[in-house]
């Protein structure tokens, strides 16, 4: 079994986003938003969009390339057994439907779906498309990045000043926040995290910030973002230096647009007190 045709992959996206999501973009009903609450995240929700563009995009990838498997946030969030088959020999399809689901709710543009093609937990190819703001952005393994057919590559030039970038602390262990946030205290220049990560690593592929910090590594919040950041030069990998995987488990993980900016903020959030 092949790849697919990417290109239709990423027509797909476009025609699911203008027929089943931006209809509903705000325009959303009361009863049409549901709490999708846990523990790390008390104020979660899933929508109809969801669901619906998730169903519709499991058979249409799956019908690209017979055989293949399709994992989807909402139908893992009901069966975790599902994320088995990241880990198989086969092709599979990761999905997320609707990522930044509460900016879609809120009636901002910083939402959008993501998808990538895996094999054997590899990623091969990836997608971001961003329909309020008309950008699809993809990457093929060891081909570049391309926004919207153009590719691109991150500024690999580190100035002098400290980086601009985003540290995520809400899902991590209060301890390890708490160190995280002190260790890189004056390291780097805050910048405004879209809630997104659909938005946040094209930001960082396209070197509009330098860097995020994430710790929960839920697989479609990551692995597509992640070829793409990689593709256009940058970095994905763990504090301890691993490269980021979509199986990969929630730990301190940086996202740099460069090597350079990368290795400064590990060493930044490596440091330890020798006192």
């Amino acid at each position: 079994m092949s790849m697919p045709d990417l290109a239709r992959v990423g027509a797909l996206l476009e025609e699911v986003a203008s027929e089943d999501m931006l209809p509903f973009w705000r325009r959303l009903a009361q009863a049409e938003v549901t709490s999708k609450a846990t523990a790390l995240d008390p104020g979660d929700v899933v929508t109809t969009v969801d669901l619906a563009v998730e169903r519709r995009l499991s058979r249409g990838l799956c019908a690209l390339l017979p055989g293949s498997a399709a994992v989807g946030e909402e139908a893992a969030h009901a069966d975790p057994r599902l994320l088995d088959a990241l880990g198989d020999d086969g092709w599979c399809w990761l999905i997320d439907p609707l990522d930044g689901t509460r900016n879609f709710v809120e009636g901002n543009d910083r939402f959008g779906i993501m998808v990538a093609l895996l094999r054997a937990s590899e990623t091969r190819a990836a997608w971001i498309h961003l329909p309020a703001r008309r950008q699809t952005f993809f990457a093929e393994e060891g081909a570049g990045a391309f926004l919207n057919g153009a590719r691109f590559l991150a500024d690999a030039a580190g100035g002098a000043e400290a980086p601009a970038g985003t540290i995520y602390t809400r899902f991590m262990p209060s301890e390890v926040g708490a160190e995280i946030e002190a260790r890189a205290e004056g390291a780097y220049r805050p910048a405004q995290g879209a809630g997104s990560s659909c938005v946040d690593y094209p930001s960082v592929a396209r070197g509009e910030k330098d860097f995020c910090v994430y710790y929960r590594m839920l697989p479609w919040d990551h692995a597509p973002g992640a070829l793409i950041v990689r593709e256009a030069n940058g970095v994905v990998e763990h504090l301890d230096g691993t490269r980021y995987s979509a199986t990969s488990r929630s730990q301190v993980t940086i996202v740099a647009r460069s090597r350079g900016i990368a290795d400064r903020i590990r060493r930044a959030l490596s440091a330890r007190d020798d006192g």
